[in-house]
């Protein structure tokens, strides 16, 4: 039985993100086809999964078994921390946002388009050539310029994971402060006023939104917790804030940077900082449940299927719109529409 490969959008699967499916079975006669998740590139280590889909849906989103198994796709929308000669001086890591790719399919391998800024870069997809990270992570930028041979992948990681469990309150009081986030990990401070580019994945534009409004953000409406008095945030990540409210900064711009020229580099893996504002309401109590890293979708019924993680991930507007912040553990997009997801 001839068996096919499709690109899946996000909330196909109990997933946060693009990933693979493979058909199983014949199309049955109400049309639809049961599909399972292919473990690869962001979802490697996930649990089988399957969901039936109508057939007429994803028939145009064919690809091949190469590129389903290398899984490049996967990494659209999401944060990541890899490895980059800049400006002709050593290599180090970078953070930078995954905005598209592309297989090659004579070479069989996957080319990644990664956004820094100003800058957009192509990026070969192989193992260690780029790590998911979570939005907070992305935006504090714990390992941002230091050199590759200075910190190794392992160590990335770990440093990583320090601050994660820091900010979200993992076994620990859950901390905002920046400069005590990245003092953790002998970084120096950062400038929250400046801006990193998110994805919003509904539209597929590139925004740029300060450092500080993505923070609290994820800290306060993503963590479940009760924000300082006067602080007001919208239903998504990227929508306006009220003038006048704590919530509300100046920096956010909606801007599309569309893609530019890029340069294909070999990758064996992964901004300076100012001085923050602390506010006084930054360091408070974790909930009693710690968070965890985002990753899966659960479904809840109410006239259509919401899409929700165990993580605070996403968000519910209304009865039939989906508000969705694109985070896994790193995923960093928006997808907001109105529309229906059905099996």
């Amino acid at each position: 039985m001839t068996s096919n490969y499709y690109y899946m959008l996000p909330g196909s699967f109990d997933l946060v993100g693009f990933a693979y499916g493979k058909s199983e079975g014949a199309v049955s006669r109400g049309g639809k086809i049961k599909a399972k998740l292919v473990p690869s590139g962001r979802w490697a280590t996930e649990e089988p999964q399957g969901v039936e889909l109508v057939h007429a849906g994803i028939e145009a989103r064919v690809e091949s078994e190469a590129e389903a198994l290398d899984g490049v796709g996967t990494f659209v929308g999401g944060a990541s921390c890899t490895s980059r000669v800049s400006h002709g001086g050593p290599r180090v890591w970078d953070y930078g946002l995954v905005v598209g790719y592309r297989w090659e399919s004579e070479e069989r391998n996957g080319v990644l388009a990664v956004s820094f800024g100003e800058q957009q870069t192509a990026i070969l997809h192989s193992p260690y050539s780029i790590f998911d990270v979570a939005v907070e992570i992305y935006s504090l930028r714990p390992c941002s310029y230091r050199g590759v041979g200075l910190v190794m992948p392992l160590e990335l990681k770990q440093m990583h994971d320090t601050v994660y469990k820091m900010f979200n309150g993992v076994v620990q009081s859950a901390v905002r402060v920046s400069a005590v986030l990245l003092a953790a990990v002998g970084d120096r401070r950062l400038d929250e006023s400046k801006t990193v580019p998110l994805l919003d994945i509904s539209s597929f534009e590139v925004t740029q939104v300060t450092i500080r409004h993505i923070l609290k953000y994820v800290f306060y409406k993503d963590g479940g917790r009760f924000p300082p008095l006067g602080m007001v945030f919208g239903d998504s990540i990227f929508d306006p804030v009220p003038v006048g409210s704590e919530g509300h900064d100046t920096g956010r711009h909606g801007v599309t940077s569309p893609m530019t020229r890029t340069e294909v580099v070999q990758n064996d893996g992964l901004s300076d900082s100012d001085d923050d504002v602390v506010d006084p309401d930054d360091v408070i109590q974790s909930p009693t449940e710690p968070a965890t890293k985002r990753r899966r979708a659960k479904r809840q019924l109410q006239g259509v299927y919401y899409l929700q993680t165990n993580a605070r991930s996403l968000v519910l507007c209304n009865c039939n719109t989906i508000s969705m912040n694109f985070y896994h553990c790193g995923e960093v997009a928006t997808l907001s529409k109105t529309q229906h997801y059905a099996t």
